[in-house]
């Protein structure tokens, strides 16, 4: 008997110290780049982001994106020239998710993207913070390709 309550005993706290270094080390992230572009909306708009997109552009679809890695995310918004904007997993929803959006503002005769991610899940926060700054590199860097090509259509 007095086995029984000695493991219930350190099963209770096992849990308790998980649940505390959960809590220790979560942590939602968001992350967001911008760029000011000399083009239209719709000009930065028919140029693509992402270039291995696979699947319509809808409210509701799931689509196939090829970048870095192969994920499914389901598109939650997509009004043309304005905003597209997805949420994906890896492995089950819940664990680490990202809902990414970019969205297009017209200024003046430019148009300034915003391109953002939040990061979600039971394995966000520090322990991802390595993939998190990644990403935001990686913004910056897609936002200043875009830039580019869009403003090489306008001249």
């Amino acid at each position: 008997m007095k086995l029984a309550k000695r493991m219930a005993d350190a099963v209770a706290s096992l849990a308790v110290a998980a649940v505390i270094a959960h809590y220790a080390c979560h942590a939602d992230s968001d992350v967001s780049r911008d760029i000011l572009i000399h083009s239209s909306p719709q000009t930065v708009w028919k140029n693509p982001m992402i270039n291995q997109i696979a699947g319509e552009l809808r409210e509701g679809n799931t689509i196939v994106v090829d970048q870095w890695m192969i994920f499914h995310p389901m598109i939650l918004a997509c009004r043309e020239n304005q905003e597209l904007r997805w949420k994906g997993h890896v492995g089950m929803p819940g664990i680490f998710d990202g809902e990414h959006r970019f969205v297009l503002q017209p200024q003046g005769a430019g148009t300034r993207l915003i391109q953002s991610e939040r990061f979600s899940g039971i394995m966000c926060g520090r322990l991802s913070r390595g993939i998190i700054d990644e990403t935001a590199a990686s913004m910056k860097e897609m936002n200043a390709a875009l830039k580019v090509r869009a403003e090489s259509q306008t001249r």
